[in-house]
This record gives C-alpha cells, sequence and structure tokens, in this order.
C-alpha cells in the first residue's frame, strides 16, 4: 500500500511538472507569436509610407499598444547631435501625435540624460526609480516625470539616428521582455527612419533642381525672347518680323549675314519662341570638323567602326523633338550634303556603319556667312538641299547698316561686362560714343561686345572715352559708299550719300541731347518741325 502511495505521489509530481513544462512553453510561444504579431504589425506600418513624421507616429502607435507604456516617444539626433522629439503618445495624446523636428527645441543636447547617454553608448538603458538616479535629467518643459523609464538606440548600420523612449509613473514598470522587444525592432525603425530622411533629400533635391531648372527655363526664355534682341533699325526690325511669323512654325530656315551678326542668337530666338521650347537645342558648327568627324557628329556611329570607337548617337538624335542648329552650312563637303539632303527629305538617320533608320522629329536651323546661290552656281553646294534648308530665309544686317543700333547696343554689353567683373556701369563720354558711331565694325556684334568687354576693364573715369575702346582713329566720323560701276547711278549714289549723312549726324545730335528734339535741331541748326521730318523719312526712332 505504501508502495502505491508512493508512486501516485511520483506520478503525480511528474504530472505537475509536465504541466508546468508545457504551461511555460506555451508561454513562450505566446510570447514569441506576440513578438512576431509586433515585428509583423510595425514592418506593415514602416513599410506604409516614407515620409518621415509618419513612419515615427506609426512606430509609437505599434509600441505604445503593444507594451502599454504610459508615455512612448521617439527623438532623432539633429545636426549637432541634440536629441528633438518626432512623435510622442501617452499622457497627453491619446493618438501619436507627430512634429516635424527642424521647427521643434532640442529636448536633450549630445550625451544628456538617459535618452542622451543611451544614443552614446548606443545601448539600451533601463531605471527602475529614475528619480534616485544621478543620471536622470528630467525634460524641459516638465509635463513627463517618471519613475521607470526605458530608452533604447535607433541604429541604422551601426551609426546612432535617435532613441526609443517608453516612461511609466509606477516604479520597476519594465522587464527584460520590453528590452528583448525593442531590441527586435529598433533596428528595424533606425533603417527605415534613415530611408525616410534620404528620401526627403532626394526629394528637397529634386524639388529645387525642378525649381532651379524651371528658373533656368524662363531664363533663357526671356533672354531669347523677340522682346529681348535690341535694336530699332529697319532693317533689324524687318529681321525681327519674320522670326515673329515663322518661330511657332515647323518650317526649316536659313539665316544669312556677316560673321559676328548674331546667327546663332537668332537661331536661339527662334527654337525659345517656337514649340519645340520646353526640348533640347542643339548647334553643330560645320567649319569647325573635318568631313569624317562632321558626319559622325551629325548622324552618329556604330561601335566597331573604327578600334576604339563606341557607338555614339549623333547630334540628329540628341535633337530628337527640339532644334538642330548647323552652322556654317556653306562650308559642308558634298558628301555630307548629299546624306543631309536624304535625313531631311525621309525624317531618317542612319549612323556611320550602321543598317538600320532611326526616326528623327527635329526642326533645322541653319547659317551662312556665304552666297549659297553663287555657291551653287560654281557647283560646290547642292541646289536641292539649298531649298530644303531654306523654306524661310532670314538675312541680318552688319551693324554698318544698323548704326542708330551701336549705342543702345553698347550700353547693353557695359551692364553685362561691368556686373560679371565688378565694375561700375557707366555710360560714354561724347568722344567716345563719337568713336563708336564712326567705326567700321567689321567684325560687327561680336566685335562691339570684345570691345566694349576691354573698355570696361580698362575705363577708369565716369565715362567711358574714346581712348578706353582701342579703335583706329576714334575722332573720325565719316560716311563709306561704294561707288557704282556705271556713272549713270551718279544721282542714286549721291542720294545714298546725303540719306547716310543725315542719318549719322541726325542720331548724333539726338544721342548728345539725350533725346531732346528742340536741342538736338538747335545743335543741328535746322527747326524742330525739319528735324521730326527728317527722322520719320529716315526711320530713326
Amino acid at each position: 500500500m505504501s508502495q502505491e502511495t508512493d508512486d501516485l505521489q511520483r506520478l503525480s509530481r511528474e504530472r505537475d511538472r509536465y504541466a508546468q513544462a508545457v504551461s511555460e512553453l506555451n508561454e513562450r510561444f505566446d510570447e514569441k507569436v506576440e513578438e512576431l504579431s509586433l515585428v509583423r504589425q510595425l514592418s506593415d506600418a514602416l513599410g506604409s509610407s516614407l515620409d518621415l513624421i509618419t513612419i515615427c507616429r506609426q512606430a509609437v502607435n505599434v509600441l505604445q499598444e503593444a507594451l502599454a507604456p504610459e508615455n512612448c516617444s521617439i527623438m532623432l539626433l539633429d545636426d549637432d547631435g541634440g536629441l528633438v522629439v518626432a512623435a510622442a503618445r501617452g499622457a497627453f495624446d491619446e493618438e501619436a501625435a507627430g512634429y516635424e523636428p527642424a521647427a521643434q527645441p532640442v529636448a536633450f543636447a549630445q550625451g544628456e540624460g538617459i535618452a542622451g547617454l543611451a544614443v552614446q553608448t548606443r545601448s539600451p538603458i533601463r531605471l527602475d526609480d529614475a528619480a534616485a538616479d544621478p543620471r536622470y535629467v528630467a525634460t524641459k518643459d516638465g509635463r513627463v516625470q517618471p519613475r521607470s523609464l526605458l530608452c533604447a538606440p535607433l541604429l541604422s548600420r551601426g551609426q546612432p539616428v535617435g532613441v526609443v523612449n517608453l516612461s511609466d509613473s509606477l516604479s520597476e514598470a519594465f522587464e527584460s521582455r520590453h528590452e528583448r522587444i525593442l531590441a527586435l525592432v529598433t533596428n528595424a525603425i533606425g533603417m527605415a527612419v534613415e530611408n525616410a530622411q534620404l528620401f526627403s533629400e532626394v526629394t528637397r533635391s529634386r524639388e529645387a533642381l525642378a525649381n532651379e531648372n524651371q528658373t533656368l527655363k524662363k531664363q533663357l526664355s526671356d533672354r531669347f525672347s523677340i522682346g529681348g534682341l535690341i535694336g530699332n533699325s529697319p532693317p533689324f526690325r524687318r529681321a525681327l518680323q519674320l522670326v515673329e511669323k515663322v518661330a511657332a512654325t515647323t518650317a526649316n530656315i536659313l539665316i544669312t549675314g556677316e560673321s559676328g551678326t548674331g546667327k546663332e542668337l537668332f537661331a536661339r530666338t527662334l527654337h525659345f519662341n517656337s514649340d519645340r521650347r520646353e526640348e533640347v537645342f542643339v548647334a553643330v558648327n560645320c567649319a569647325a570638323l573635318p568631313e569624317s568627324l562632321l558626319e559622325a557628329e551629325l548622324f552618329g556611329i556604330e561601335r566597331g567602326v573604327a578600334t576604339g570607337v563606341d557607338a555614339r548617337a549623333g547630334t540628329f538624335e540628341r535633337a530628337h523633338g527640339g532644334t538642330l542648329f548647323l552652322d556654317e552650312i556653306g562650308d559642308m563637303s558634298p558628301a555630307v550634303q548629299v546624306r543631309l539632303l536624304r535625313v531631311l527629305q525621309e525624317r531618317q538617320v542612319m549612323r556611320v556603319g550602321g543598317s538600320k533608320t532611326i526616326d528623327v522629329d527635329v526642326r533645322v536651323v541653319s547659317a551662312t556667312h556665304r552666297q549659297l546661290e553663287q555657291e551653287i552656281r560654281e557647283g560646290k553646294f547642292r541646289e536641292d538641299l539649298f531649298y530644303r534648308l531654306k523654306v524661310v530665309s532670314i538675312d541680318l544686317p552688319a551693324l554698318r547698316e544698323r548704326r542708330e543700333d551701336i549705342l543702345p547696343l553698347a550700353l547693353h554689353f557695359v551692364s553685362r561686362f561691368a556686373a560679371r567683373h565688378g565694375r561700375p556701369d557707366r555710360g560714354f563720354s561724347r568722344l567716345g560714343a563719337r568713336a563708336l558711331m564712326a567705326h567700321r565694325w567689321p567684325g560687327n556684334i561680336r566685335e562691339l561686345e570684345h570691345t566694349i568687354e576691354q573698355a570696361v576693364l580698362l575705363s577708369e573715369g565716369i565715362h567711358i572715352e574714346a581712348e578706353d575702346l582701342g579703335l583706329e582713329h576714334p575722332n573720325v566720323m565719316g560716311v563709306r559708299v561704294e561707288l557704282p560701276d556705271h556713272p549713270g547711278e551718279f544721282h542714286d549714289v549721291m542720294e545714298e550719300v546725303q540719306n547716310l549723312a543725315e542719318h549719322i549726324l541726325v542720331t548724333k545730335a539726338l544721342v548728345e541731347t539725350d533725346g531732346n528734339r528742340t536741342q538736338a535741331a538747335a545743335l543741328l541748326g535746322i527747326a524742330r518741325r525739319t528735324l521730326i521730318y527728317k527722322m520719320k523719312r529716315l526711320e530713326i526712332e
């Protein structure tokens, strides 16, 4: 009987041990399920957004509901190593409230308080009686005065980005399981925070680039607007009127004129006043490249055509949807002319060494200082290509043909170069203005631009003087007229000389009197009514 009793007691003890073991296993299983559920909830919350404040707020909500502290907050490091609040929930917020860190005061300076110490040591810190611990520092607003405190650093790639704070008014409110759970999730929160910060930086950079791009586009549009071109002479106005008429079309344009008259400027003006203004503008100088390189530059080249050559798109491909400016088209070789004609006809390009065609949508604006009609007669330029390029022709006048524009252009260049070189913006003396008007300007606007930059750098007085310009015979003002081949043109030549001389003298008088017509008429020794009549006849504004 005693033996049976002992066996029953032994079996009972074993049953109790098994029951306790099963209970412990069930408890551990429930804890693991709870931990996994927390990890899953947190993963869902962190993966639902790339906004920093949203991530912090959702992480605080998940931790508050899973661990049930009185207060839960996330603080992030600022640039100086201080901690600022990003999200908080508990005694003062039923739902987690998010805060923009940049707009918040520093809650703890670098290394200050338990939170700062947790970040500094990169290890969690738990206090069962915060008031008795000398390391504890209360928050500046004093709203939260905990007895229990648990701070765990948020790490991303081993570097701290912030801290999670759990606090409670009861002592010993947190256990080792709370530390274990935080250890499971803080790295994930830290990585999500860093990713959100990087995404925010990328977004700000992208927005800044987009704004800068829009600003630059507006500046380009303003610079190359028709109203931004300086000049009021009749031949210049005629050229501008043509630009206004054809800019919005897709017609190919041929711009002619001497070197330095601003042909590329007009080409860009055509582009930025067309429907293609948002697309690319590509410029190629046909005179600057030998035939083989020009062909590859225009049409592209395939890999392996020559040793060490990689595949490269040509300017026709790069300018797709936009405008291609072919400068000095008259210097193009006959072989390249043939290929260019085919591209213009078929609207397709084939790379050098290639076998397939590529569709291109390009508006071609070309320019030359040569007389292409003469080049055609001499067999140097294809007539069919000429008519493909010249749907509309815009002829730019030489600067000597638009003398009333010289001073406004010169003053514009003075302002530009004065700002660029940090020099004072100044005007011209009477002799300086006379020197500008007397010069022939064989290099046209380009020569004027370089002359004015030199004058801006060298001038030391309150006005730019004639000697600052470095022009030959600055005090001589004359009229140059080419003599006719036939004496019968005597009257026409004399009329041209008279008109040109009157134009120069009237313009000079108006410049010297700042546009005062009464004073200009007195300076010329004529009646004011006569001056107005001459201004109208000579088209002087």
